[in-house]
């Protein structure tokens, strides 16, 4: 199942009522390939979809797409699904295990929030879940913040020019993570602003 199938998922579930979700990313991922190597970022994967196979309660669903994973369910609120991201969050916390002779450890950072209590449609809401996500990550990450609501949050429209080896780059990227190119164009400008701690 790609993103957009998922979205439609989240678009029918909206339709029957209230759900609460959470959007999750591994913290600092493309570290962990670049110094244990993708086989062990492999395991890392291997090792997420373990634990929240073991730890999630049935009532909860789960997709991962790359380093990034949501969880959600109409029988959780916002309160309920925080709490079972913090457990979730320490659970992983504490997790480590041996790559290529190395002790590799990991920990998740996101937001968690609720239609339609903070945003009229499952775009905007999922937006606020990223831009929450990249919050708790700019905040120290190893966190689980609340998403902010729609009427706080102020998204603005930048249209840009890029060259077409960039533009062909980022359809590969997308096509490889199932991502957005938007969500992709807004993590590289916070790792940029993190680069400069703006």
């Amino acid at each position: 199942m790609n993103f957009d199938e998922w979205k439609n998922r989240l678009e029918q579930l909206a339709k029957e009522g209230p759900f609460a979700i959470a959007d999750m990313d591994i913290d600092k991922f493309a570290a962990i390939n670049s110094e244990f190597g993708r086989d062990c970022g492999d395991r890392v994967f291997e090792i997420l979809d373990r634990t929240l196979k073991e730890n999630l309660p049935d009532k909860l669903s789960y997709v991962r797409f790359g380093d990034e994973f949501f969880v959600y369910s109409d029988e959780y609120t916002l309160e309920t699904l925080f709490m079972e991201m913090q457990d979730l969050k320490h659970t992983i916390a504490n997790l480590s295990f041996e790559c290529k002779g190395k002790t590799v450890r990991f920990t998740v950072s996101g937001s968690v929030g609720e239609y339609p209590r903070n945003a009229s449609t499952v775009e905007k809401l999922l937006n606020l879940l990223s831009e929450g996500m990249r919050k708790a990550k700019m905040g120290g990450r190893g966190q689980v913040i609340f998403a902010p609501l729609e009427r706080e949050s102020k998204m603005v429209l930048k249209s840009n020019y890029y060259l077409k080896s960039q533009l062909d780059g980022l359809a590969k990227l997308t096509a490889l993570l199932n991502r957005t190119e938007s969500s992709l164009l807004r993590e590289a400008l916070d790792d940029l602003l993190r680069k400069y701690r703006l």
